[in-house]
């Protein structure tokens, strides 16, 4: 596949998450918003990164001057993506449209920013990324089950346990996936 008609596939799939009634359905619930919508905008993203790493020319060796390791691109993209995951941040872009499209333009710089930066990351570097989204899932899972009243106005306090008990639940996917090729070398234990 060439790389516009690849350009053009990705811009068409963030033109139907954007459609009205996809987007209702994916904000309609705090769990599909948070571990739907918003990893696939993240994907998309990345996939856009990709392509531009492999076909970016002089802006991309300019950009890629400032990110320097990899770590700038990942501390701005780590702060997009948790900024995404607040109660507040949530409730404002079901409820703002403006706040939506920037949700929608932040994430998919943030893939993009991940796709950037990994490959220059050091393994130690790395490492530390992948704690830290565990911690992340742990951290806002437990928020979410532990709170006594509902922290996003738009979504019912069911939703807000079923997000949190799914958060932790990636959490330990995560972590297993994590570690399962470095212990176990991609095959399964004997």
């Amino acid at each position: 596949m060439t790389p516009r008609l690849l350009l053009l596939s990705w811009l068409a799939l963030i033109a139907v998450l954007a459609s009205p009634p996809l987007r209702a359905l994916l904000e309609s619930s705090m769990s599909a918003h948070m571990l739907i919508q918003i990893p696939l905008l993240t994907f998309i993203g990345f996939a856009l990164g990709q392509l531009w790493q492999t076909h970016g020319g002089r802006t991309l060796h300019w950009l890629q001057a400032t990110n320097r390791g990899g770590t700038t691109g990942i501390v701005l993209a780590s702060f997009g993506l948790m900024l995404w995951m607040l109660p507040r941040a949530l409730d404002s872009a079901t409820l703002d449209p403006w706040l939506d499209t920037a949700k929608f333009i932040s994430l998919i710089a943030a893939g993009g920013a991940i796709a950037l930066s990994w490959p220059r990351l050091p393994v130690i570097a790395r490492g530390v990324v992948h704690v830290e989204v565990i911690a992340t899932f742990l951290r806002f899972g437990w928020g979410y089950l532990a709170a006594d009243e509902r922290l996003c106005l738009t979504y019912l306090a069911g939703d807000q346990q079923r997000t949190g008990t799914l958060l932790l639940g990636l959490a330990a996917l995560y972590a297993v996936a994590v570690v399962w090729r470095p212990l176990f070398g991609g095959r399964l234990a004997k």
